[in-house]
Protein backbone atom coordinates (compact mmCIF):
# COMPACT_ATOMS: atom_id res chain seq x y z
CA UNK A 1 0.00 0.00 0.00
CA UNK A 2 2.37 2.61 0.89
CA UNK A 3 4.94 1.74 -1.30
CA UNK A 4 3.23 3.78 -3.64
CA UNK A 5 3.59 6.70 -2.04
CA UNK A 6 7.67 6.39 -2.93
CA UNK A 7 7.33 5.90 -6.51
CA UNK A 8 7.86 10.02 -7.36
CA UNK A 9 11.13 9.74 -5.17
CA UNK A 10 12.99 6.19 -6.37
CA UNK A 11 13.16 3.51 -8.63
CA UNK A 12 12.78 0.28 -9.24
CA UNK A 13 15.69 -1.74 -9.01
CA UNK A 14 14.97 -5.31 -8.99
CA UNK A 15 11.86 -7.74 -9.26
CA UNK A 16 10.94 -11.49 -8.89
CA UNK A 17 8.00 -13.46 -8.88
CA UNK A 18 7.74 -17.22 -8.64
CA UNK A 19 4.59 -19.04 -7.83
CA UNK A 20 2.78 -17.55 -4.60
CA UNK A 21 4.56 -15.03 -3.72
CA UNK A 22 6.00 -11.31 -5.68
CA UNK A 23 8.90 -9.08 -4.64
CA UNK A 24 9.89 -5.59 -5.82
CA UNK A 25 13.25 -3.29 -4.65
CA UNK A 26 13.39 0.31 -4.60
CA UNK A 27 16.43 2.64 -4.06
CA UNK A 28 15.45 6.38 -3.65
CA UNK A 29 16.76 8.73 -6.12
CA UNK A 30 19.47 10.93 -5.44
CA UNK A 31 17.69 14.33 -7.14
CA UNK A 32 14.76 13.47 -4.50
CA UNK A 33 17.10 14.56 -1.67
CA UNK A 34 15.91 10.78 0.40
CA UNK A 35 18.55 8.25 0.89
CA UNK A 36 17.76 4.33 1.58
CA UNK A 37 15.46 2.22 0.41
CA UNK A 38 12.43 0.35 0.54
CA UNK A 39 11.07 -3.51 -0.72
CA UNK A 40 7.39 -4.85 -1.35
CA UNK A 41 6.47 -8.92 -0.97
CA UNK A 42 2.88 -9.51 -1.50
CA UNK A 43 1.42 -13.24 -0.59
CA UNK A 44 -1.99 -14.73 -0.70
CA UNK A 45 -3.38 -12.26 1.78
CA UNK A 46 -0.40 -10.87 2.63
CA UNK A 47 1.85 -7.54 1.90
CA UNK A 48 4.79 -6.85 3.41
CA UNK A 49 6.57 -3.43 3.48
CA UNK A 50 9.77 -2.87 4.65
CA UNK A 51 11.63 0.82 4.16
CA UNK A 52 14.48 2.27 5.06
CA UNK A 53 14.58 6.32 4.61
CA UNK A 54 16.42 9.46 5.69
CA UNK A 55 14.76 12.60 4.71
CA UNK A 56 16.91 15.55 5.61
CA UNK A 57 14.14 17.65 4.57
CA UNK A 58 10.39 17.35 5.62
CA UNK A 59 8.66 14.89 3.90
CA UNK A 60 4.41 14.42 3.32
CA UNK A 61 3.72 11.36 2.03
CA UNK A 62 -0.06 9.97 1.43
CA UNK A 63 -1.55 6.86 1.06
CA UNK A 64 -5.01 4.99 0.88
CA UNK A 65 -5.62 1.24 1.50
CA UNK A 66 -8.09 -0.07 -1.37
CA UNK A 67 -10.12 -2.28 1.03
CA UNK A 68 -10.65 -2.52 4.84
CA UNK A 69 -6.99 -4.09 5.78
CA UNK A 70 -5.58 -5.15 9.34
CA UNK A 71 -1.95 -3.53 9.73
CA UNK A 72 0.54 -4.73 11.82
CA UNK A 73 3.32 -1.47 12.42
CA UNK A 74 6.50 -1.90 13.71
CA UNK A 75 8.69 1.35 14.17
CA UNK A 76 12.28 0.54 14.36
CA UNK A 77 13.73 3.52 14.09
CA UNK A 78 13.08 7.67 14.01
CA UNK A 79 9.66 9.19 13.64
CA UNK A 80 7.25 9.35 11.55
CA UNK A 81 3.38 11.61 12.51
CA UNK A 82 0.27 9.83 10.90
CA UNK A 83 -2.52 11.61 10.36
CA UNK A 84 -6.04 10.75 9.03
CA UNK A 85 -9.39 12.78 9.30
CA UNK A 86 -10.97 9.73 10.76
CA UNK A 87 -8.82 9.60 13.48
CA UNK A 88 -9.31 11.86 16.52
CA UNK A 89 -5.92 13.46 16.14
CA UNK A 90 -1.85 13.40 14.73
CA UNK A 91 -0.72 9.45 15.74
CA UNK A 92 3.30 9.81 16.45
CA UNK A 93 5.46 6.57 16.12
CA UNK A 94 9.14 6.59 17.80
CA UNK A 95 11.73 4.35 17.85
CA UNK A 96 10.47 0.05 18.38
CA UNK A 97 7.14 0.25 19.17
CA UNK A 98 4.35 -1.66 17.58
CA UNK A 99 0.64 -1.29 17.35
CA UNK A 100 -2.30 -3.00 15.52
CA UNK A 101 -4.36 -0.76 13.35
CA UNK A 102 -7.61 -1.23 11.80
CA UNK A 103 -7.55 0.06 8.51
CA UNK A 104 -10.76 1.95 6.07
CA UNK A 105 -10.57 2.11 2.29
CA UNK A 106 -10.13 4.94 0.44
CA UNK A 107 -9.30 7.43 3.47
CA UNK A 108 -5.96 9.36 3.34
CA UNK A 109 -3.57 8.72 5.71
CA UNK A 110 -0.79 11.28 5.74
CA UNK A 111 2.65 10.57 6.87
CA UNK A 112 5.36 12.95 8.20
CA UNK A 113 8.86 12.06 8.57
CA UNK A 114 9.86 13.86 11.39
CA UNK A 115 13.98 12.78 11.77
CA UNK A 116 16.47 14.65 9.37
CA UNK A 117 19.45 13.02 11.39
CA UNK A 118 17.94 9.24 11.54
CA UNK A 119 16.93 6.77 9.41
CA UNK A 120 12.98 6.22 9.30
CA UNK A 121 13.02 2.62 9.54
CA UNK A 122 9.78 0.47 9.32
CA UNK A 123 8.07 -2.82 8.74
CA UNK A 124 4.32 -2.64 8.28
CA UNK A 125 2.63 -6.19 7.43
CA UNK A 126 -0.83 -6.01 6.40
CA UNK A 127 -3.59 -8.81 6.25
CA UNK A 128 -6.67 -8.61 3.42
CA UNK A 129 -10.13 -8.69 5.75
CA UNK A 130 -10.41 -12.55 3.87
CA UNK A 131 -7.02 -13.37 5.39
CA UNK A 132 -7.84 -11.64 8.96
CA UNK A 133 -10.52 -13.82 8.70
CA UNK A 134 -9.12 -16.80 8.50
CA UNK A 135 -7.15 -15.98 11.71
CA UNK A 136 -9.88 -14.82 13.28
CA UNK A 137 -11.38 -16.38 16.92
CA UNK A 138 -14.44 -15.19 18.30
CA UNK A 139 -12.86 -15.70 21.80
CA UNK A 140 -10.17 -13.11 21.39
CA UNK A 141 -11.09 -9.03 21.85
CA UNK A 142 -8.33 -8.08 19.86
CA UNK A 143 -9.82 -10.07 16.67
CA UNK A 144 -13.28 -9.15 17.86
CA UNK A 145 -12.22 -5.27 17.61
CA UNK A 146 -10.02 -5.16 14.38
CA UNK A 147 -12.86 -7.35 12.73
CA UNK A 148 -15.97 -4.82 13.64
CA UNK A 149 -14.12 -1.68 12.89
CA UNK A 150 -13.16 -3.50 9.24
CA UNK A 151 -16.29 -4.41 8.50
CA UNK A 152 -17.48 -1.12 9.23
CA UNK A 153 -14.75 0.77 7.05
CA UNK A 154 -13.39 2.55 9.76
CA UNK A 155 -9.58 3.00 11.39
CA UNK A 156 -8.80 2.57 14.37
CA UNK A 157 -5.29 1.65 16.46
CA UNK A 158 -5.90 -1.04 19.34
CA UNK A 159 -3.98 0.35 21.53
CA UNK A 160 -4.73 4.55 21.92
CA UNK A 161 -0.62 4.27 23.00
CA UNK A 162 1.96 2.21 21.16
CA UNK A 163 3.71 -0.78 23.25
CA UNK A 164 7.29 -1.31 23.14
CA UNK A 165 8.70 -3.94 20.94
CA UNK A 166 9.25 -7.38 22.58
CA UNK A 167 12.93 -9.21 22.41
CA UNK A 168 10.95 -11.56 21.03
CA UNK A 169 9.26 -9.80 18.29
CA UNK A 170 12.33 -8.16 17.01
CA UNK A 171 13.93 -12.06 16.81
CA UNK A 172 11.05 -12.36 14.11
CA UNK A 173 11.07 -9.09 12.78
CA UNK A 174 15.15 -9.27 11.92
CA UNK A 175 14.02 -13.03 10.05
CA UNK A 176 11.57 -11.42 7.95
CA UNK A 177 13.65 -8.16 7.27
CA UNK A 178 16.90 -10.61 6.49
CA UNK A 179 15.51 -13.24 5.08
CA UNK A 180 17.94 -15.45 2.33
CA UNK A 181 15.92 -18.12 1.38
CA UNK A 182 13.91 -18.42 -2.40
CA UNK A 183 10.93 -18.88 -4.20
CA UNK A 184 8.31 -21.07 -1.91
CA UNK A 185 11.03 -21.62 0.60
CA UNK A 186 10.99 -18.27 1.14
CA UNK A 187 6.97 -17.84 1.16
CA UNK A 188 6.63 -20.52 3.73
CA UNK A 189 9.36 -18.92 6.09
CA UNK A 190 7.43 -15.73 5.59
CA UNK A 191 4.39 -16.50 6.43
CA UNK A 192 5.40 -18.79 9.34
CA UNK A 193 7.61 -15.49 10.96
CA UNK A 194 4.52 -13.28 10.10
CA UNK A 195 1.99 -15.76 11.51
CA UNK A 196 4.23 -16.27 14.66
CA UNK A 197 4.67 -12.33 15.15
CA UNK A 198 0.85 -11.64 14.89
CA UNK A 199 0.24 -14.36 17.33
CA UNK A 200 3.13 -12.52 19.71
CA UNK A 201 1.15 -9.38 19.01
CA UNK A 202 -2.48 -10.05 19.50
CA UNK A 203 -1.57 -12.05 22.97
CA UNK A 204 0.69 -9.17 24.30
CA UNK A 205 -2.25 -6.81 23.18
CA UNK A 206 -5.17 -9.50 24.90
CA UNK A 207 -3.09 -9.94 28.29
CA UNK A 208 -1.50 -6.69 29.09
CA UNK A 209 -3.60 -5.31 32.01
CA UNK A 210 -1.21 -3.26 32.75
CA UNK A 211 -1.95 -1.26 29.89
CA UNK A 212 -5.41 0.89 30.08
CA UNK A 213 -6.44 0.09 26.75
CA UNK A 214 -5.36 -3.38 26.98
CA UNK A 215 -6.83 -4.05 30.19
CA UNK A 216 -10.19 -2.79 29.06
CA UNK A 217 -9.54 -5.23 26.26
CA UNK A 218 -9.31 -8.11 28.20
CA UNK A 219 -12.92 -7.30 29.02
CA UNK A 220 -14.52 -6.20 26.16
CA UNK A 221 -15.27 -9.54 24.08
CA UNK A 222 -18.61 -9.81 24.69
CA UNK A 223 -19.35 -6.06 24.78
CA UNK A 224 -18.42 -4.51 20.98
CA UNK A 225 -21.95 -5.37 19.63
CA UNK A 226 -23.82 -3.74 22.73
CA UNK A 227 -21.89 -0.57 21.91
CA UNK A 228 -22.36 -0.73 18.57
CA UNK A 229 -26.18 -0.98 19.22
CA UNK A 230 -25.92 2.62 21.40
CA UNK A 231 -23.84 4.31 18.59
CA UNK A 232 -26.89 2.91 16.04
CA UNK A 233 -29.20 4.26 19.04
CA UNK A 234 -27.34 7.62 18.69
CA UNK A 235 -27.13 7.56 15.10
CA UNK A 236 -30.74 7.50 14.69
CA UNK A 237 -31.62 9.72 16.44
CA UNK A 238 -28.66 12.36 18.12
CA UNK A 239 -31.34 14.77 19.17
CA UNK A 240 -32.77 12.60 21.49
CA UNK A 241 -32.42 13.51 25.32
CA UNK A 242 -29.73 10.62 25.54
CA UNK A 243 -28.94 9.80 28.92
CA UNK A 244 -26.05 7.41 30.02
CA UNK A 245 -28.22 5.43 32.35
CA UNK A 246 -31.12 4.77 29.22
CA UNK A 247 -28.81 3.59 26.98
CA UNK A 248 -26.91 1.40 29.39
CA UNK A 249 -30.32 0.07 30.08
CA UNK A 250 -31.21 -0.17 26.14
CA UNK A 251 -27.51 -2.11 25.68
CA UNK A 252 -27.67 -3.85 28.73
CA UNK A 253 -23.74 -2.52 30.07
CA UNK A 254 -23.21 -0.94 33.09
CA UNK A 255 -22.42 2.92 32.48
CA UNK A 256 -18.94 2.28 33.46
CA UNK A 257 -18.45 -0.33 30.58
CA UNK A 258 -20.51 2.08 28.48
CA UNK A 259 -18.19 5.77 29.10
CA UNK A 260 -14.96 3.77 29.07
CA UNK A 261 -15.89 1.21 25.79
CA UNK A 262 -17.37 3.82 23.90
CA UNK A 263 -13.94 6.13 24.36
CA UNK A 264 -11.53 2.92 23.92
CA UNK A 265 -13.78 2.24 20.18
CA UNK A 266 -14.73 5.19 18.66
CA UNK A 267 -12.33 7.63 20.18
CA UNK A 268 -15.34 10.39 21.71
CA UNK A 269 -16.96 9.96 24.87
CA UNK A 270 -20.83 9.74 24.18
CA UNK A 271 -21.72 13.15 24.83
CA UNK A 272 -18.83 14.07 22.73
CA UNK A 273 -19.84 12.07 19.55
CA UNK A 274 -23.57 13.46 20.19
CA UNK A 275 -22.08 16.72 20.23
CA UNK A 276 -20.31 16.52 16.98
CA UNK A 277 -23.15 14.98 15.13
CA UNK A 278 -25.53 17.90 16.50
CA UNK A 279 -22.96 19.89 15.12
CA UNK A 280 -22.89 18.57 11.58
CA UNK A 281 -26.37 18.68 11.24
CA UNK A 282 -26.57 22.05 12.52
CA UNK A 283 -24.08 22.97 10.15
CA UNK A 284 -26.40 21.60 6.67
CA UNK A 285 -29.04 22.97 8.21
CA UNK A 286 -27.86 26.04 8.41
CA UNK A 287 -25.90 25.95 4.68
CA UNK A 288 -28.35 24.02 2.64
CA UNK A 289 -31.54 24.59 4.08
CA UNK A 290 -31.06 28.44 5.39
CA UNK A 291 -33.07 27.87 8.66
CA UNK A 292 -32.76 30.69 11.28
CA UNK A 293 -29.88 30.21 14.04
CA UNK A 294 -32.74 30.56 16.42
CA UNK A 295 -35.17 27.61 14.78
CA UNK A 296 -31.78 25.44 14.47
CA UNK A 297 -31.11 25.48 18.19
CA UNK A 298 -34.29 24.52 19.46
CA UNK A 299 -34.49 21.78 16.91
CA UNK A 300 -31.27 20.65 18.38
CA UNK A 301 -32.52 20.45 21.63
CA UNK A 302 -30.57 23.59 23.16
CA UNK A 303 -32.01 25.54 25.93
CA UNK A 304 -31.13 29.16 24.61
CA UNK A 305 -29.41 30.10 21.04
CA UNK A 306 -26.66 31.53 22.69
CA UNK A 307 -25.98 27.96 24.37
CA UNK A 308 -26.01 26.77 21.15
CA UNK A 309 -24.16 29.86 19.65
CA UNK A 310 -21.70 28.91 22.14
CA UNK A 311 -21.36 25.49 21.13
CA UNK A 312 -20.96 25.60 17.34
CA UNK A 313 -18.41 28.74 17.36
CA UNK A 314 -16.39 26.40 19.49
CA UNK A 315 -16.56 23.43 16.84
CA UNK A 316 -16.28 25.22 13.82
CA UNK A 317 -14.70 29.07 15.31
CA UNK A 318 -17.17 31.01 13.97
CA UNK A 319 -20.91 32.16 15.03
CA UNK A 320 -23.81 30.32 13.42
CA UNK A 321 -25.15 33.48 12.47
CA UNK A 322 -21.69 34.22 10.38
CA UNK A 323 -21.15 30.82 8.90
CA UNK A 324 -23.03 31.75 5.49
CA UNK A 325 -20.68 34.52 4.63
Amino acid sequence: MYINSFFPYSKLTESQSSKGIEERHYSMLPESGLEGSCTAIEMEGIQINYSNILSRNPLILQSTAPEPMAEMHFSLSGQITATNKALPGPVLFSSLVHNLIALSANKTTETIYNSPRQPVVKLEILFSKAFFGQLFHEDCAVHQLVMSKMERDEITLVAPQHQPISSAMQLLLADIIQVKRKGFYKKLFLESRVLELFMLQTEFFDRSAAQQACHYLANLAGDIDKLYFVKELIDKDPDAAHSLSGLSRQAGLNTFKLKKGFKDVFGETVFGYINELKMQKARRMLLDENRPVNEVAYLLGYNSPNNFGTAFKKKFGVSPGKIRG
